[in-house]
C-alpha cells in the first residue's frame, strides 16, 4: 500500500465530508455542498480510481448516519460526478470532452436518482418542487393582497409560476453544467500548485456558439410563434440556446474590453456584470451572440 496516496485519499474524504456537512448545518454555506466533486476528482488523480470510488461512499456513509437519506444520495451523486471527472482527467482527455462527457453521465444520473427516489421512498422529487413553487406563489401573493392592482400582480406571478414549471429541465442543465464547470476551475488551481498540469479549459473571451445554433434559434422561435400557447421543448430549447448567445455576447464584449480598450480584468467583469442584470443590454448581449456565430466579431477587433 502507497503510503502517500492513502495520505491524500484521507485527506480529500475528510474534506469532501466536512463540505457535506457544512453545507447541510450551516445555511450560508449550502454552497460547499456542490463542490464535493473537486476532492474527489483529485483523489482520483492523485491517488487511484479504487481510493475515489471507496471516498465516494465514504461521503455516502457519514451522511446517512448524520443527515438524512436522501442529502445522503445527494451527496454519493456529487461524489460519483467528481469520479467520473476524475477518470476523464487521470486518462488525459481534454478539459471540454471531461465536461461533455461529465454532463452526459450526470444527467442520466439525475434521471436515475429521481426515478430511484419515487420507487423505494414513493416521492416524487418533480412534484415536490411544483408544490415549493406554488406554496412560495401563494406566500407573495398574500403580502400584496389588497392592493389596488392585485388581479395584475397575481396574473403576473402566475405566469411566472408557470414559466418556471415549464422549464425545470433547461434549469436541471444548465445547474449540472455549471457545477461541473465550477468543479473543473477549481481542480485544475488546486493541481496547478501541486505541479500536477491537466488540460486548462480555454479562455472565456473565446466562448462562441456553434454556427447552426443561430439558425436552430430562429427556427424555434418561428416555430413558437405560431404556436397557441408555449410547448415544453420548445421552451427549453429557447431557454438554453438564450443563455448560451447570452455567454457569447459577453464574452465578445469582454474581448473588446480587455484587448481593444486596454481595460483592467476587474473593471472588465463588472461591467460586463452590469451588462447581464440590467433587462436591455442582457438582449443585446443575446443579439451579439447569435451574429458572431456567423461572423466571429473578434477578428474586427484586432
Amino acid at each position: 500500500m502507497d503510503l502517500r496516496k492513502l495520505t491524500n485519499a484521507s485527506m480529500m474524504t475528510a474534506m469532501a465530508v466536512v463540505m457535506t456537512l457544512i453545507g447541510v448545518y450551516i445555511p450560508p454555506l449550502f454552497v460547499l455542498f456542490f463542490l464535493v466533486p473537486a476532492p474527489i476528482a483529485i483523489t482520483c488523480i492523485r491517488s487511484s480510481e479504487s481510493y475515489a470510488i471507496a471516498s465516494s461512499f465514504a461521503v455516502f456513509i457519514v451522511n446517512v448516519i448524520f443527515t438524512d437519506i436522501g442529502t445522503a444520495f445527494t451527496s454519493l451523486f456529487f461524489a460519483l460526478q467528481g469520479f467520473v471527472m476524475g477518470y476523464l482527467i487521470s486518462q488525459k482527455r481534454k478539459a471540454s470532452e471531461t465536461l461533455i462527457d461529465t454532463s452526459i453521465v450526470s444527467i442520466f444520473g439525475v434521471v436515475v436518482i429521481f426515478y430511484f427516489i419515487k420507487a423505494a421512498f414513493k416521492i416524487n422529487v418533480v412534484d415536490q418542487f411544483f408544490k415549493a413553487i406554488d406554496m412560495s406563489t401563494k406566500e407573495v401573493l398574500s403580502i400584496y393582497q389588497g392592493l389596488p392592482n392585485f388581479s395584475v400582480i397575481k396574473s403576473n406571478l402566475l405566469a411566472v409560476q408557470e414559466i418556471l414549471k415549464m422549464i425545470l429541465p433547461a434549469s436541471i442543465l444548465v445547474t449540472v453544467v455549471a457545477v461541473i464547470l465550477i468543479n473543473y476551475i477549481i481542480i485544475y488551481k488546486i493541481l496547478k500548485t501541486q505541479r500536477v498540469y491537466i488540460d486548462a479549459l480555454p479562455s472565456f473571451e473565446e466562448w462562441k456558439m456553434p454556427y447552426v445554433t443561430g439558425w436552430i434559434f430562429i427556427g424555434v422561435l418561428l416555430y413558437q410563434y405560431f404556436l397557441k400557447q408555449p410547448e415544453a421543448i420548445t421552451t427549453n430549447i429557447i431557454v438554453l440556446l438564450s443563455l448560451g448567445f447570452t455567454l457569447g455576447g459577453l464574452a465578445v464584449v469582454r474581448y473588446y474590453l480587455i484587448h481593444r480598450l486596454k481595460m483592467k480584468s476587474m473593471a472588465a467583469n463588472l461591467i460586463l456584470v452590469f451588462l447581464f442584470l440590467f433587462p436591455l443590454t442582457s438582449w443585446l448581449l443575446t443579439v451579439i451572440g447569435i451574429v458572431d456565430t456567423s461572423m466571429d466579431l473578434r477578428k474586427y477587433m484586432s
